[in-house]
């Protein structure tokens, strides 16, 4: 007799009835719509602000000199810029801008915030048409959502007052020393909230992952929008490509006229059918391109055919001898 215990088999719901699934998220797709265009928009935003007082801060490759420069320069009396070196000036620029950068941090913030609501509804949506993953799973990016929203937001705030309070020392105070310990002292001060903000960054990540894969299985979201909904998840934990947040933005702007129905061709048919209508694979499409054909090839075979000749209505009788 065998003593090793059983794992309990879990029960797979059934999917909800198609036409309350269309009725409830009839009402839920406008606020859908207008969550995830803003969702996408507010961080852009931020970026061309954050993207503006970068362009302000000194050009420290332009300022290198080589030692031979260097010792001429001192020879003649000119000692550069001192203890007044280039970190100092990045910190100080960064101080005089810290309202931009307060206000880009808010609004990453908010968009981060945004998704929860928005992630929700799209496996809620996916969930009623194949219940395939369970409940509680619906609930990670939320809770991911306001993880990395808060955390983050709190952490460039601070960030960036800190920032302010250097630029506000008198000149002769703003040193590369006093810059270099007052980043120091931010990151002691941020080491909680930068990892309580990367576990959120995490769990946003897989929340967007699984909903765009679970709605492009049911037929709710293209192909495309899901494959690049997975990209931007695996852009979002590995930042290897420049422009993510760019890509994120703009998908998520798509999904929301999807969602509103002003997207070229509309919704997919799954969002108004309540049914789960998933994409023919790439063997479905292959076998249908192939019947297509020999359906065309038998069509044009029979045109081809000469009509048969029409027998005569009378018949000879042969003589008998």
């Amino acid at each position: 007799m065998s003593t090793q215990r059983q794992r309990p088999v879990r029960v797979i719901p059934d999917a909800l009835d198609p036409q309350q699934t269309v009725e409830i998220e009839k009402r839920w797709l406008p606020r859908g719509g207008v969550l995830a265009i803003l969702a996408g928009l507010l961080p852009l935003i931020g970026i061309i602000l954050e993207i503006g007082v970068s362009r302000d801060r000194p050009d420290d490759a332009g300022q290198v000199v080589s030692v031979a420069d260097a010792i001429t320069r001192y020879a003649a009396g000119d000692q550069g810029q001192g203890l007044h070196g280039i970190q100092a000036g990045v910190a100080a620029v960064y101080g005089d801008h810290a309202a931009s950068l307060i206000g880009s941090a808010l609004l990453n913030g908010l968009g981060a915030l945004l998704l929860a609501p928005l992630l929700y509804g799209l496996l809620r949506s996916a969930y009623r048409r194949r219940p395939s993953f369970p409940t509680w799973f619906q609930w990670l990016p939320v809770v991911g959502a306001v993880v990395f929203g808060i955390g983050g937001t709190a952490a460039l705030v601070y960030d960036a007052i800190q920032r302010q309070d250097f630029s506000n020392l008198p000149i002769a105070a703003q040193t590369n020393t006093a810059a270099t310990d007052a980043l120091n002292a931010s990151r002691d001060d941020l080491t909680g909230l930068v990892l309580l903000g990367s576990f959120g960054q995490m769990f946003v990540a897989v929340g967007i992952g699984a909903a765009a894969l679970s709605a492009m299985n049911v037929g709710l979201l293209t192909r495309v929008m899901g494959i690049v909904g997975v990209m931007i998840a695996v852009f979002t934990v590995l930042p290897i490509v420049q422009g993510a947040p760019f890509l994120r933005s703009f998908w998520l702007v798509a999904l929301g006229l999807i969602l509103l129905g002003r997207w070229p061709g509309g919704r997919p048919p799954a969002w108004d059918g309540g049914v789960p209508r998933p994409w023919p694979t790439r063997a479905q499409q292959i076998e249908a391109a192939e019947r297509a054909r020999e359906a065309k090839a038998s069509a044009a075979a029979a045109e081809s055919q000469p009509a048969p000749t029409p027998k005569s209505s009378g018949s000879r009788k042969k003589r008998r001898k």
